[in-house]
Formats: structure tokens, C-alpha cells, sequence
């Protein structure tokens, strides 16, 4: 069927008005209703496309100063406002988070079986590469990202927040298909009024749906928050009061990284002064404002910016005193270095790890680095492998307790070569080491032989308690053996 003659008027490009329209003969009501048509679907198609209302130019999860000012966020002593994101601007605390995340997703994340071997049924383990979960721990957690993007990621809202959050998706038939890192700005734990501990979250609402009216068109369902199942939702806090809510390191050292951002502060606006302490301008009579200010404009326009350093001429009395202290009196070297040795003993990393040699040499170097791993990188290890062991792998069943994942630390605490060949040679010479087992470690494919796998053990050697070795029968028959 064709359309109404005044509906093609509507829509011919010459009727840009409604005047022109009305006077080609179309009525003002289906004037009206296409204004009101064509303006529904321009707000449709202009609407942001965003999962939050926060404003992108100074999100809540990194506020700028002007917000923490209104709220009276992040004050400490030194008058400089911290917050998790602002932190980052002090050199030591991003050394140390990046040092700490970037290891975590850099080591090999695997799944391993639990195997019973051997007659007397001793505990074993393989690598479990056929296991669905291995890609999603080893690979790739989700089509967006590498895992050692989501495990840096995590780990560091771990650092900073206190807390990290994944989700995680399942298909129709609850197998685990992704993971998914969620802003811990915007997720916390409840309890409900059953006792039912569930994850409220404002990220990742934002959904495309089809558009009843217009199927061309998307429309955006938005919610205030949804609500996620514990059993769908990995939390590995930190330092918590309570156990299920992790504080922000940040917040609890505020006043130590406040006090690096001042100082830090300071020395710039220091050097953007030409190195120079500031100081006043000393007049013998009283100036009225407006010869105040102009005094003021003059100076900075003669000593400021490019020409800093130049001679100046002081005229009718004008004097020059120096107001500002010296940094030598200050310590401001020595303030800095002591918030790089303070910031570095808050997140346990060894001070040389992120370019602060003063205090290392070469000598004890190898034994502060298996000191990283087992003091600094262990807790948030173990954190990480019970997390996954009880959230993505049975409980019960046939298959539990059967798998778990676990993190590969061995590169991180290889010594040098000599000192391999020494161990490798004592392990072969006393019995706990086979060819094989020096491959795995080495990272070398096995050699598929029988005596790859056995163990060699001392002839002059014995079980304690077991009878003594037959002696061998003398080759020349007159020659009795010695008792």
C-alpha cells in the first residue's frame, strides 16, 4: 500500500519546516507526531553508552583533587589528597605494585591432577593440559584478554584497594567459560537477611537489546546494580578486619605516600623556579594595592619563566630577602629516601628489586631475590591458589579435590649454572633425582628411554637395618676371605 499524500510531503527534503509542510498540506498533528518520532529516536541514538553515571573526565575510581576536596577524601597532615589511582604518582609505589603484579602474571599458572602411584599408593601430580580450565588459568581467561593481563590486573586492585574481583561466566550447562575482572571500586560482599553472602556490583549493567519499535535501532537496559552469587564471584582480599572485606592499603598508608607526593611536590616547584628559594620584596614606604600588584607583575615578568638568572635592577629602596629554607637544612634528600625505604617495607619488597642499590651488594643479591619470593610473592600466591581451588573446581563428586592450580615459582629461584650442576650431580649421586626429573626442571622435553627414569644409588650404600651385601667369592681359590 502506498503512503498518504501529506506523509510523502513529511518526508520530502524541500518541507524542512513545519510551515512549509502545513502549507503542502499536511495537518499539524502529523507534524507534531514526526517532530516527536524524529526527536525520540535522535535521543535514542545519542544516548551515552556507558555502564555508570559517573562523569568519564574524573571517575570515582580516580578522582581528581577538586573532588576529594568537596568530599574531604584522602586529607592527610602534609595537605596533599591520596587516593588509590593519585598514589601512582609516587615513583616507589608504582615500582613496587608493577614489580609485585608482573611477576604474579608472568609465572606459569597451571592445573595439576593429584595421581596415586606405585604400590605403596604415594601422592603424585601431572600437569593437566587436557583439563577444560587449563587454557582459561594458562591462556586466555577471556576473549579480551591474556591471563597475564588478568592476573596483573587483579593483582594489582589487590595492591592498591585491598580487594580483587573476577567474575565468573558459565554456559547452559554451568561450565566455567570465562573470567572476568571487575573494578573493586564498584563491587562489595553483603550479607543478606537469610545469611546468604552475595557481590553487589555497578559494573558490567550496561546491556544492547533490541528495540521493540524500531529493530534497527539498539536500545541500552540499565539497571542500579546487580546482584552475583558467591559461588560466581572470586574474592581474594587482603589485609581485612573481618575476613571478607579487604582494606585498602592506600587509605592505611595515606600519610606515607602523601608525604612522598609533598615532597616530590616541593622538589618540582623548586626547579621550576630556577632552583632559587623564594623570598620578598622589602620597600622603605607603604605601597598603595594597585602599586603593590604592579610591583608584583614587573618582578615575576623580569625573574620568571625564560628569564630566570638575569640581572635584576632594584630602584627607590627596593631590597630582595631570601624567605625560603635550603634543602640541605631541610633533609629533603634524605626525607625522600627514607619514603622510598618506608613505602618499599609496606608492600615487602626488597628496596634493590626496584633500582635503590645503596644498601645491596652482589654478594647477597641472590638470597634477598628467594627472599622476595617466599616473603613477598607467597601470600599472595597462596591467596590466588585457594581461591581457584574453591571456586572453579568440585567440591564434591567423583572429580574432587582431584584438581587444583598452581603457580610455578621454580624460574624465580633458579640459582646460577654452577650451582645447578653441583645439585643436579648430588641429586644422581644420592638417590632423588633422576634424568628425567633434571629435564623438567630445565624445562627440557623427557627423554623417552627406561633408564631416563631410574635412580641411581651407591654401591657401598645400604638400608639401615638390612642385612649386609653377599661378599663376592675370591677369584684365586688358595685366597680365603678376609672376616
Amino acid at each position: 500500500m502506498s503512503p498518504a499524500p501529506h506523509t510523502e510531503a513529511l518526508a520530502t527534503p524541500e518541507f524542512t519546516s513545519a510551515s512549509a509542510a502545513f502549507s503542502a498540506g499536511v495537518s499539524w498533528r502529523d507534524i507534531g507526531l514526526q517532530r516527536e518520532a524524529e526527536a525520540s529516536q535522535y535521543l535514542l541514538r545519542a544516548r551515552e553508552r556507558r555502564s555508570s553515571l559517573e562523569n568519564p573526565q574524573s571517575p570515582l575510581s580516580f578522582p581528581a583533587e577538586w573532588l576529594l576536596d568537596i568530599f574531604n577524601g584522602g586529607r592527610t597532615d602534609s595537605g596533599i589528597r591520596v587516593s588509590e589511582l593519585t598514589a601512582l604518582q609516587v615513583a616507589t609505589v608504582f615500582a613496587c605494585v608493577n614489580l609485585i603484579s608482573s611477576t604474579i602474571g608472568a609465572l606459569p599458572l597451571q592445573v595439576f591432577e593429584r595421581l596415586i602411584t606405585g604400590e605403596q599408593k604415594r601422592l603424585g601430580k601431572r600437569v593437566a593440559v587436557d583439563h577444560d580450565l587449563h587454557d582459561v588459568l594458562h591462556d586466555e581467561p577471556n576473549p579480551e584478554m591474556t591471563s597475564i593481563t588478568f592476573r596483573r590486573t587483579l593483582q594489582l586492585h589487590m595492591l592498591l584497594w585491598g580487594n580483587g574481583y573476577a567474575e565468573v561466566q558459565r554456559d547452559g550447562a554451568n561450565r566455567i567459560v570465562a573470567l572476568w575482572p571487575r573494578n573493586p571500586a564498584r563491587c562489595r560482599p553483603y550479607r543478606t537477611a537469610k545469611g546468604l553472602l552475595v557481590y553487589r556490583t555497578t559494573e558490567g549493567i550496561h546491556e544492547l537489546v533490541a528495540n521493540p519499535e524500531d529493530p534497527d535501532v539498539a536500545m541500552t537496559n540499565d539497571q542500579p546494580e546487580r546482584t552475583i552469587f558467591a559461588e560466581d564471584m572470586l574474592h581474594m582480599p587482603g589485609l581485612t578486619l573481618d575476613g571478607r572485606l579487604g582494606s585498602s592499603t592506600i587509605w592505611l598508608s595515606r600519610q606515607v605516600v602523601g608525604l612522598a607526593l609533598a615532597a616530590e611536590k616541593y622538589g618540582s616547584k623548586f626547579f621550576a623556579n630556577g632552583a632559587r628559594p623564594g623570598g620578598v620584596l622589602q620597600v622603605p614606604n607603604a605601597l598603595k594595592d594597585v602599586a603593590r600588584e604592579q610591583l608584583k607583575r614587573s618582578w615575576a615578568e623580569a625573574q620568571g619563566g625564560e628569564n630566570m638568572h638575569r640581572v635584576a635592577v632594584l630602584e627607590q629602596g627596593v631590597q630582595w630577602k631570601e624567605t625560603g629554607g635550603k634543602n640541605n637544612e631541610a633533609q629533603f634528600l634524605e626525607t625522600r629516601q627514607f619514603q622510598k625505604s618506608e613505602i618499599c617495607s609496606i608492600f615487602a619488597v626488597p628496596p634493590h628489586m626496584i633500582g635503590d642499590t645503596d644498601k645491596t651488594n652482589r654478594a647477597n643479591t641472590e638470597q634477598i631475590g628467594v627472599e622476595f619470593v617466599n616473603y613477598t610473592l607467597a601470600p599472595w600466591l597462596e591467596s590466588w591458589q585457594q581461591e581457584l581451588k574453591r571456586k572453579l573446581f568440585p567440591k564434591i563428586g567423583r572429580n574432587a579435590s582431584r584438581f587444583f592450580a598452581q603457580f610455578d615459582t621454580r624460574g624465580l629461584k633458579m640459582p646460577d649454572a654452577n650451582s645447578r650442576k653441583e645439585f643436579y650431580s648430588a641429586g644422581r649421586q644420592w638417590t632423588f633425582l633422576s634424568p628425567n626429573d633434571i629435564r623438567e626442571i630445565e624445562h627440557l622435553n623427557q627423554i623417552d628411554e627406561p633408564w631416563a627414569d631410574e635412580y641411581l644409588i651407591p654401591i657401598n650404600m645400604g638400608t639401615a637395618g638390612a642385612p649386609p651385601p653377599a661378599q663376592p667369592a675370591p677369584q684365586n681359590p688358595q685366597q680365603e676371605p678376609k672376616p
